[in-house]
């Protein structure tokens, strides 16, 4: 559907700009950052794609003879959490060889060797293993707007303060999922908040019960384990 330019600003990537668009009116207002990949080798022909609210890699890190990963970790709910980086060390020799690869504090751990969908088991087999095939997930939260009349079509997993999706079927989340391919929501990403509740599962089930306009928040996690 045709769409309006509120506002351009740069959005740097690589070596070249490509426009910040803020896209609207809708169901939703979103910014939306546009980055150019270069298909030409020298960077002067350029392809124009969506930026994603979630991006994936994987890495192979070897932890050497000391056993030290160098990398602080802690569980929540289905992934592992980077809450540090040492400055020396395997992990800062990796992100330094990696540059595209590099991991940073505020990235999640989505599987391990893989273990996947439970953050306990994921992070023993991180603390065990001396190699570790990992594949880690960058994500920026984002706001649904669903209209709920009947069965929401959705299945969940109940964490202490969030709820991971499992299974869409037909219904209101299925519909937000069509109109909004770069916003899909899919299974093991995790819901936050359900119409202003938030670290309570037991709350935000109830409130999903309802009938009627749910604004959901969401952490896209690109595949994580449930």
């Amino acid at each position: 559907p045709p769409v309006t330019t509120w506002g351009l600003k740069p959005c740097w990537f690589l070596l070249s700009t490509c426009p910040l668009i803020v896209l609207g009116p809708g169901t939703m207002s979103f910014m939306t950052c546009y980055t150019c990949d270069p298909i030409d080798g020298n960077g002067m022909i350029y392809i124009m794609k969506p930026a994603t609210p979630v991006t994936t890699w994987d890495a192979i890190i070897s932890k050497g003879g000391n056993g030290k990963l160098g990398l602080q970790i802690v569980p929540e709910d289905n992934v592992l959490r980077v809450v540090g980086l040492e400055l020396q060390g395997v992990m800062s020799d990796f992100n330094s060889a990696n540059k595209r690869k590099a991991i940073e504090v505020g990235d999640f751990v989505i599987r391990v060797n893989g273990v996947t969908g439970q953050a306990a088991e994921m992070l023993d087999e991180a603390q065990k293993a001396e190699e570790l095939q990992i594949t880690m997930a960058r994500s920026r939260m984002f706001r649904a707007k669903l209209r709920k009349n009947g069965a929401l079509g959705v299945t969940f997993g109940i964490f202490a303060k969030t709820l991971v999706v499992q299974q869409i079927m037909k219904g209101p989340m299925q519909a937000w999922n069509e109109s909004n391919p770069i916003y899909a929501i899919h299974q093991g990403d995790l819901v936050i908040e359900v119409n202003g509740v938030k670290d309570n599962s037991a709350e935000m089930l109830e409130t999903l019960k309802v009938d009627g306009e749910l604004q959901l928040v969401i952490r896209p996690l690109g595949g994580a384990g449930y």
